[in-house]
């Protein structure tokens, strides 16, 4: 069932909440800083109304996330686990739940809050969809405003942190084509909580270990360009990451490297998982690659999508150049 009003999504969550004893907060797997940063915001919401609620992640949360205590606040999946009330952010189908969709199975209840274009959405499940707001975090905050002036002023901080990064995340620290003047008012409402921009931004965005950035320099000088520049291909490779000493989070933000460069309009980052296997990044301010990315079973936004598709990497570059210049 779609919801279409704010006002009825936050009181179909209340409800729930309020019903159910067991409540299990997930997002997508590789869960990023807005997925995972709103789950934090959403926990930290029930906290404060005397409501315990767990966050199960596929595997322990990126130290990324330590300033926001984020291994300390989630748990990681295991079979034993079941849940009667699951709420999903930055999330509406199974397929991107991952390790963790075997909780969809035995729930009573699931709730679904997304700003994802709608695909297919999980049987039964309360959804409600929100393409034209920047992050889920922003959604939320949204919902619980007036809650979080009510709280403590540590909690109601954390709250801020928490949604902040969600924004940064999806906006890639405000360069992307979704910051609008909304993304700037809930911006300067958090200020008056405390939140430090500046502080935030190097936790979550600069402060990257001398390997990751060895990482970064040799997935950038595999930069080809196609179209008379207009079309930017980059890869990596389990190779890469293991030179480096790294685990494959890394690559969840390649493309953001790219961003700027002079007379491209379309960025394609391909990321090997396993051989013969690649997670493909699409951005473009020209083109949809949400369409593209559909195709493979994958999606997203418009103007920055995702999928995860087999076949070698000459493959899958020439099959992606065909569906890129059709929309050119």
């Amino acid at each position: 069932m779609m919801i279409n009003s704010l006002k009825d999504q936050k009181e179909v969550i209340l409800e729930a909440v309020e019903k159910y004893r067991s409540i299990c907060i997930l997002t997508h797997k590789n869960p990023d800083g807005d997925g995972l940063c709103t789950a934090l915001f959403l926990q930290e919401i029930l906290r404060n109304k005397s409501i315990k609620s767990d966050i199960v992640l596929e595997e322990q949360a990126p130290d990324v996330y330590d300033f926001l205590d984020g291994q300390k606040r989630t748990k990681v999946f295991s079979n034993h686990m079941f849940y009667d009330l699951l709420i999903i952010l930055d999330c509406h189908e199974e397929e991107r739940i991952g390790v963790c969709s075997p909780l969809i199975h035995t729930a009573k209840k699931i709730i679904t809050v997304d700003h994802h274009i709608e695909r297919a959405s999980i049987p039964d499940s309360t959804n409600y969809i929100d393409t034209k707001t920047v992050s889920v975090g922003a959604i939320l905050y949204k919902m619980f405003e007036k809650e979080m002036n009510d709280f403590p002023a540590e909690s109601a901080l954390y709250c801020a942190k928490a949604v902040y990064t969600s924004i940064i995340n999806d906006t890639d620290n405000f360069v992307n084509a979704n910051t609008d003047a909304e993304t700037f008012l809930i911006c300067s409402k958090l200020m008056k909580y405390g939140i430090k921009p500046g502080d935030i931004t190097e936790h979550f965005l600069l402060s990257k270990p001398a390997n990751e950035l060895k990482f970064v320099g040799e997935s950038l000088s595999t930069i080809e360009t196609y179209e008379n520049g207009k079309v930017l291909f980059m890869h990596s490779t389990q190779d890469m990451l293991n030179r480096n000493g790294l685990n494959g989070r890394e690559t969840s933000k390649l493309t953001r490297w790219t961003k700027g460069t002079k007379g491209v309009q379309v960025v394609v980052s391909m990321q090997e998982v396993k051989p013969n296997r690649y997670r493909m990044s699409l951005r473009s301010n020209f083109i949809d690659v949400n369409k593209i990315a559909v195709k493979y079973g994958g999606g997203g936004h418009e103007k920055a999508s995702g999928c995860e598709i087999k076949g070698s990497l000459e493959e899958l570059q020439n099959m992606l150049l065909k569906d890129i210049r059709e929309q050119l």
